[in-house]
């Protein structure tokens, strides 16, 4: 009997063990994977969720005409202006399409990488095809306030735009200054926050690597003067940068002097001039940029008789900057610094 009783006891022990296992085995019932693999599923399944959450996400990003609501990451972006293509290239984009491609490859042929043999021009960046840009149907627009304005509506209708004006009037940012923040709001429009404050962390480093360089040379605080030059009808014309410029911004950065003062304030960060204009400081550094095709340094001003006399002409401290162009971005800003540095380090 006792027997009988220890029997039925153990019986009993063993079906409440039983039913706890199949209990157990029931919380993940119908799946049969190993733990190692569920733990997989489960982390591609967030990933997913992620994802779908990053399509969907929200944000406003604030321009010169009002804040435009961007939804998820634009991956079809149109510019119509180069420093914004730039800007985009920066974070590892390129554009779909670009206003006056050929330009771009002009002034920006030394940028690395460059545009895409795919990217479609999507006419002048005066007046861009609104047809053009809407056959690309893009997920976001980017433009420039003194061209776009007039027809922000039309853009607007299209895809997501955002303009920015790069000329703030006197007693806002300098030139230099929206730069970095068109740039920081482009980063976050695109879903590259992150990136884009990598690209300007690192630009600060190389600004100050590069003044300590130029210290060491002895060029601290040398007078310069940047010009963008041209020829028209026989005649050398000039743009000389103001501080407030994007250009002079940049070199100020790696502890150079401008020597071109204007008494008045020159919103677009120049003042034009002839031949006279640089006579006004003889003994300052002259760095120019032209495009590729124009020989005004090169073939008229070495045949003119002011020019000639010019005490940085005489002594040779006229610098070729390899046709960069002077109101780009990060990487455009870059350059700057590295052909002053072959210059005059």
């Amino acid at each position: 009997m006792k027997q009988l009783k220890w029997t039925s006891l153990m019986l009993a022990v063993m079906m409440v063990f039983l039913a706890a296992c199949g209990s157990g085995n029931n919380s993940n019932a119908g799946n049969n994977k190993p733990a190692s693999e569920q733990a997989s599923t489960n982390a591609n399944s967030n990933d997913s969720t992620n994802t779908a959450a990053g399509e969907t996400a929200e944000r406003m990003i604030k321009h010169a005409l009002g804040e435009t609501k961007i939804t998820g990451t634009p991956l079809k972006v149109v510019v119509l202006e180069w420093t914004y293509a730039e800007d985009l290239i920066a974070l590892g984009l390129q554009p779909v399409g670009v206003a006056d491609v050929k330009g771009y490859g002009e002034w920006y042929g030394a940028i690395e990488p460059k545009l895409d043999a795919t990217v479609v021009d999507v006419g002048t960046r005066q007046e861009p095809s609104i047809e053009t840009i809407t056959s690309l149907d893009p997920d976001l627009i980017i433009g420039v306030s003194f061209r776009h304005e007039a027809i922000y509506d039309q853009l607007s209708a299209i895809a997501p735009t955002l303009i920015f004006n790069p000329y703030p009037e006197e007693g806002g940012l300098d030139q230099y200054s929206e730069m970095e923040q068109t740039f920081t709001a482009i980063a976050d429009a695109v879903g590259k926050k992150a990136e884009g404050e990598k690209v300007l962390s690192d630009l600060h480093a190389f600004y100050d690597e590069s003044k300590a360089k130029l210290a060491s040379a002895g060029k601290e605080g040398q007078e310069i003067v940047f010009t963008q030059a041209w020829t028209n009808e026989g005649v050398a014309t000039f743009r000389l940068f103001t501080d407030n410029s994007m250009a002079m911004a940049i070199l100020a950065k790696v502890g150079l002097k401008n020597a071109h003062q204007d008494s008045a304030f020159q919103q677009y960060g120049y003042s034009e001039t002839d031949i006279e204009g640089l006579t006004k400081t003889p003994n300052a550094s002259v760095l120019y940029t032209t495009s590729a095709t124009d020989t005004v340094f090169s073939d008229l001003l070495p045949n003119n008789e002011v020019y000639k006399n010019l005490n940085f002409a005489k002594e040779n401290r006229v610098y070729d900057m390899k046709g960069i162009w002077p109101f780009g971005g990060p990487l455009s800003a870059k350059l700057l610094v590295e052909y002053t540095l072959e210059a005059l380090g």
